[in-house]
């Protein structure tokens, strides 16, 4: 169990949940004046890519479990840089209900906080590597996903503000 990790996941959630609150169903279906996603689209993104993580085969790994934070963390929370997402990755749907997402990012929250208190953070997860970076430990795909989230609530809240919804 790691409580810091823990902690982070939780409060990355929330301020995520804290940042959809401001939205109504069309605002949340609404094309920003930049383009882009909509933050319907962009909170689809972020629960197509924050469910799980590939750990159904894990194994032992002779380097320090939290190796690829750092890089992880600098890839993710350099808002300058600018990705294109995977196809497998984008959005699909184009209407989104405020409510349904909540719920859904309820349960990965509480998912993602379970896996980090009872599952073992320093195996290597075998059933993906990460582009680049190759396999990651659970520990290190946890806080992807915690970063990822954090990149996309900046996405989200310059939405918002583009849309002047206050």
């Amino acid at each position: 169990m790691e409580n810091a990790l823990i902690n982070d996941i939780e409060i990355t959630f929330d301020r995520l949940l804290s940042e959809l609150a401001f939205f109504s169903n069309e605002t949340l279906n609404k094309t920003p004046p930049f383009k882009g996603w909509t933050a319907g689209q962009t909170v689809e993104h972020i629960i197509i890519c924050g469910s799980g993580i590939p750990d159904s085969s894990v194994t032992q790994t002779n380097r320090p479990y939290d190796e690829k934070v750092k890089i992880l963390k600098g890839i993710f929370l350099d808002f300058n840089a600018k990705y294109e997402a995977d196809p497998s990755l984008q959005p699909i749907s184009e209407q989104y209900k405020k409510e349904e997402l909540i719920q859904t990012l309820l349960e990965i929250k509480q998912h993602l906080m379970g896996k980090a208190e009872t599952d073992n953070l320093e195996l290597l997860c075998q059933d993906m590597e990460f582009p680049s970076l190759g396999y990651l430990t659970r520990h290190e795909w946890l806080r992807f996903i915690v970063f990822h989230t954090e990149r996309h609530i900046h996405q989200i809240s310059n939405i918002r503000k583009s849309l002047s919804i206050t």
